[in-house]
């Protein structure tokens, strides 16, 4: 749970600066392509949009991955004594931040939980929307029946065919009884939908705009395209930049299919008369109902579309696509500072207790108190010979009494370290941080009391969760001594 906040905090503040950056750039690239092909500036607009999901997705993975490298990184437990009978107390384990990123930022845990509900709410409104949309398609689609014989649509549409490389019979052209505009709608199987009214005028150079323009969607694949699009924007559709950049593509897409259409089929000037008529049969110009299908009718900008039919672009061929060029590596730019800047967001955790606090600010003075003496000893080893001497002698004696130890411990242990911990995993499987060969109720330096044991002392991490079990195994017949679950100074309060 915390994981998932932690990453969709991310996604989202990160979208914020990211997507409007993304934005900026385009709108940057978009005027300097002013005076090229519309195609050229679709080419722009799209890319952004895709960017716009695509380069905080890839800032979330980065977090991902940093958290799962952290989590696998081995974590070590500093103790000073390890008791061996339960009646005696266990140290706590020093409280860590191994979940937590050095650069994560900690936002309040209701001001987190409030922006997560919101962003839901903004994700299954645009998800309803989407599939509505969906719906409304497939209605329009499954009210749609075969033309009637006719000559002028026949010859149209061969017409097309040969014009942008469609085989015959490929893309079927039905008619509508309820659409008021030219539709186009089908991922696999294309279908243009005419209305009735457009039928039944019978004016060619019409049938010619409506279907020529319909044909380049089918030929350009946009249907497909936009629905990868729309499914790319229902993450993001919080955004006002990222709604931006959706009605860019689909103005540019217009725009791209009426330059091809001018192009090949119509002369521009008949093809804008075209696009009037079909405004007036149809005001105002855009979709009666939210669909996923692609038509001449998406974008309501007749008036830019009309001044892009009859302005020529000039600019030579070669130096328009180096502008093209120059405006790709432009929106490099918001990828790479988002790669550098990207920031890491996670919801704050409960604040300390009084009671942990006191016990941190005692370990504190502990610690402080120990620097001190270290630095005492340090300077009387420094200052007195006599002092010096007498610990160098304390520690070589020290050291000795320890070899004699260790020699009696792997003389009396009956079976070796691999052993004790292949005992000790069958109890609590996991990974392994510790294991040594220690002893209780020594007599004597390098002999046992009677009641003294051998044992290994083996500690295991907790699988899933923060803390370690620990294991001890006599040293002597494999038996379990004692098995100790240790967990965190905080997880101990809260239970």
């Amino acid at each position: 749970m915390r994981l998932s906040s932690q990453l969709l905090l991310t996604f989202l503040f990160n979208a914020f600066w990211q997507i409007a950056l993304i934005a900026a750039f385009a709108s940057l690239g978009s005027w300097l392509l002013r005076n090229s092909f519309a195609r050229y500036r679709h080419w722009v607009w799209a890319t952004a949009l895709c960017l716009a999901f695509l380069v905080p997705a890839f800032t979330t993975t980065r977090t991902l991955v940093d958290n799962i490298k952290q989590s696998n990184t081995p974590v070590t437990f500093e103790r000073q004594s390890v008791p061996l009978f339960i009646n005696e107390a266990v140290p706590p384990l020093p409280e860590t931040e191994t979940s937590a990123l050095a650069s994560t930022f900690k936002i309040n845990q209701s001001l987190g939980l409030t922006i997560l509900g919101i962003y839901f709410t903004f994700l299954l409104y645009s998800i309803f929307k989407l599939l509505q949309a969906w719906r409304t398609t497939r209605t329009i689609r499954r009210h749609a029946i075969e033309i009637e014989p006719n000559d002028s649509v026949a010859e149209v549409i061969r017409r097309c065919e040969l014009e942008f490389g469609t085989r015959a019979g490929t893309v079927r052209v039905i008619r509508s009884q309820t659409l008021a505009v030219p539709v186009t709608t089908g991922l696999f199987n294309p279908v243009i939908i005419l209305p009735d009214s457009l039928l039944r005028e019978e004016n060619v150079e019409l049938l010619t705009s409506a279907i020529g323009h319909e044909f380049v969607h089918v030929a350009r694949k946009d249907y497909l395209l936009n629905l990868i699009y729309e499914l790319l924007f229902v993450p993001v559709s919080f955004h006002p930049a990222a709604a931006l950049l959706r009605r860019r593509v689909r103005e540019t897409r217009e725009l791209c299919c009426d330059e091809l259409v001018a192009e090949r089929i119509l002369n521009a000037e008949v093809y804008a008369r075209s696009l009037v008529r079909l405004a007036s049969s149809a005001p105002p110009l855009r979709r009666l109902s939210v669909t996923t299908t692609v038509g001449i009718a998406d974008a309501d900008i007749l008036e830019a579309r009309i001044m892009s039919l009859l302005k020529k672009p000039n600019l030579h061929t070669r130096w328009k696509k180096s502008l093209l060029v120059a405006v790709s590596l432009l929106l490099l730019v918001p990828c790479a500072a988002a790669a550098a800047f990207a920031m890491r967001f996670d919801v704050e955790t409960n604040a300390q207790e009084p009671q942990e606090k006191e016990l941190t600010q005692k370990d504190k003075e502990k610690r402080e108190v120990m620097r001190r003496k270290i630095e005492d000893t340090k300077f009387r080893m420094e200052s007195d010979p006599q002092f010096r001497e007498e610990m160098e002698r304390k520690e070589r004696v020290e050291m000795e009494m320890r070899e004699v130890r260790q020699a009696a411990l792997v003389r009396l242990a009956k079976i070796n370290m691999d052993q004790a911990i292949q005992i000790a995993t069958s109890q609590q499987p996991g990974k392994v941080m510790l294991c040594s060969l220690e002893a209780k109720g020594w007599e004597k330096p390098g002999e046992l009391s009677k009641d003294g044991v051998v044992f290994y002392h083996v500690m295991i991490a907790n699988e899933g969760e923060a803390g370690a079990t620990h294991i001890w195994v006599n040293a002597i017949d494999g038996t379990i001594i004692k098995t100790e679950k240790e967990l965190p100074r905080k997880q101990k309060r809260e239970q």
